[in-house]
């Protein structure tokens, strides 16, 4: 088990709810025209991400939102996408939602499958988007871009409180 020293940390929950805020603004910018948005967190903390951001985003907009959980199931060679819900995505706006962008994978994944659903369009948003991307991805909004070299490895923790703390070890 990774041990999380106060020394690593890089936001803190305080930190981190003030970009949330952020990237709730940008996207309400982004989407002034839309009606809805439809919400996709990657995993449990892109789902805890993307509802901190809605709670924000309900606060200054009426635009209606609806929130999907996105699950990656590796089976080996392949990955497989499960959403948590049913939704109809044609002709909305889109936004992807994960903790930390890496390579680019897995937005790609999840990008790629949702194009079957001839959205609008697709934006993305990260806390933490760490330019190394291998894949073709571009990080729309995004908390904090941070140049970390390979070997440093970047933890989001969500505490029972669901408050995050963003580490680098």
């Amino acid at each position: 088990m990774t041990k999380f020293n106060e020394k690593n940390i890089i936001l803190d929950n305080t930190d981190i709810e003030n970009k949330i805020q952020r990237i709730g603004l940008e996207i309400l910018e982004d989407n002034i025209d839309k009606s809805k948005i439809i919400f996709f967190g990657i995993s449990t903390n892109g789902e805890i991400i993307a509802k901190k951001i809605i709670d924000n985003f309900n606060k200054i907009s009426k635009i209606k939102t609806d929130i999907i959980k996105v699950n990656i199931i590796n089976d080996g060679s392949n990955s497989i996408i499960k959403y948590d819900g049913k939704f109809d995505a044609e002709s909305e706006s889109l936004i992807i939602v994960s903790d930390v962008s890496q390579s680019g994978k897995t937005i790609q994944l999840v990008t790629s499958d949702l194009m079957k659903h001839n959205p609008s369009k697709i934006k993305t948003a990260v806390i933490i988007n760490r330019d190394h991307s291998l894949f073709p991805v571009k990080i729309n909004f995004s908390g904090l871009n941070l140049s970390t070299s390979v070997n440093e490895h970047v933890d989001v923790v969500v505490n029972k409180q669901k408050e995050l703390t963003v580490y680098l070890n």
